[in-house]
């Protein structure tokens, strides 16, 4: 009996969209193309070398398709859930982590890989996509809308990874009925809710300011002020100086999140 032939080893750097979708036709023409990859990176990362052969990918949503299929039969829902927030980290070099476990996955004949968590690569998918897990998490109770003369929500946030549409189911159930956007300015994109639709948008008309989120004064909510002034004059009546412990505090609330938090302004 012949074993399958496995990618040959080369020098080649897979340069994509940077999109899930774009990532899983990389996996697709891996295989297809028998060229093991030394490099997988986004095109906005990508930096050409001497000694590389780069080939460009171009999203294909039925290869992108196909891949997801064979990941969501030879695992389970926790698996493609975990293996979507490792994507979502955008942690250096996380696609040929990915890439490291795909290879595992599909080489498996028992069917049972996906169980073993001991394995190192499982190991690091569970890792990443728990720190993943754990900025969304913290981000339901982070989120501060600011309301819009025309009754939008609207909050900017600037998480660590690249969670603004993971964030959506939560916000959908919590805020039903109000139409709402969340942006995210280090990416540049955000979602936009209004019942019973979501969107991924990007805003080229940007009626915030770039630097602290806040909206802008023409289109600010009468009222938004006041609730501001409510949000601080809670967080101070709640707060109790003799039983301050900074190092908690900064541990549940980092200080890089502060500045879209009015109460810490």
């Amino acid at each position: 009996m012949t074993s399958e032939p496995q990618p040959a080893k080369s020098n080649a750097v897979y340069v994509y969209d940077g999109t899930f979708d774009g990532f899983l036709t990389v996996i697709f023409d891996i295989y297809s193309l028998k060229r093991e990859p030394v490099q997988i990176v986004s095109r906005q990362l990508w930096q050409p070398g001497f000694f590389e052969t780069p080939i460009h990918i171009i999203t294909d949503a039925i290869k992108s398709e196909r891949v997801w299929n064979g990941i969501v039969t030879r695992s389970n829902k926790q698996v493609t859930r975990m293996f979507y927030l490792v994507f979502a980290s955008e942690l250096p070099g996380v696609e040929m982590t990915l890439y490291g476990y795909l290879e595992k996955l599909f080489a498996d004949t028992t069917g049972a890989y996906y169980k073993n968590m001991l394995d190192d690569h499982s190991f690091e998918l569970y890792r990443i996509s728990r720190k993943v897990s754990h900025e969304i998490q913290r981000f339901h109770g982070f989120v501060r809308f600011q309301e819009t003369s025309d009754g939008l929500f609207f909050a900017a946030i600037e998480p660590d990874h690249d969670i603004v549409s993971l964030l959506a189911p939560h916000f959908a159930r919590r805020f039903g009925n109000q139409p709402w956007v969340i942006y995210d300015r280090r990416r540049d994109k955000g979602i936009f809710y209004k019942k019973p639709e979501i969107h991924e948008i990007t805003l080229s008309d940007k009626q915030f300011n770039t630097i602290t989120g806040d909206i802008l004064h023409n289109v600010k909510s009468e009222d938004e002020d006041l609730y501001r002034s409510l949000w601080k004059a809670y967080y101070k009546a709640i707060n109790i100086p003799e039983r301050k412990n900074t190092r908690l505090m900064l541990r549940l609330l980092p200080r890089r999140y502060w500045k879209y938090l009015p109460e810490k302004q």
